[in-house]
């Protein structure tokens, strides 16, 4: 029952069929989600569906990024869910983790809202690890 998580898996396995895109349930959460791994580079973009309304829930449609025409060689290698709804982790300003020794981006949950590790670390705030990307 973790929406992040769900949303983690169905981008993976988009990503092993090679699709340009994937449909996800929305959230305001996914939303600050997918705007930082857009700024990040990580996907091409994101974009709500009007038309799909199921409920009071939009659809979410994500474009994947990759790095030849054949979609071969994708930006993402993974997508780690750190922080779980049994388990929450909590990081303070000092001990934010490297991800891949700097390559990857570590994102947090501060009063800030969501930012990586690097923006963190210049802002001198701890918060919840959320997930981890390379």
């Amino acid at each position: 029952m973790d929406p992040i998580a769900d949303m983690f898996s169905a981008i993976k396995n988009a990503i092993r069929r090679r699709m340009e895109h994937v449909d996800v349930p929305s959230s305001k959460l996914k939303e600050a989600l997918l705007e930082l791994l857009k700024k990040e580079g990580y996907i091409k973009d994101w974009e709500r569906l009007q038309e799909e309304k199921k409920g009071s829930q939009y659809k979410l449609r994500i474009h994947l990024k990759y790095l030849d025409p054949k979609r071969e060689r994708n930006v993402i290698s993974e997508l780690k869910k750190v922080s779980k709804p049994g388990r929450r982790i909590y990081t303070p300003k000092h001990r934010i983790p490297y991800v891949e020794r700097g390559f990857g981006i570590a994102i947090l949950s501060t009063d800030a809202g969501l930012i990586t590790d690097q923006e963190a670390r210049r802002l001198g705030k701890g918060g919840e690890l959320i997930a981890y990307v390379w």
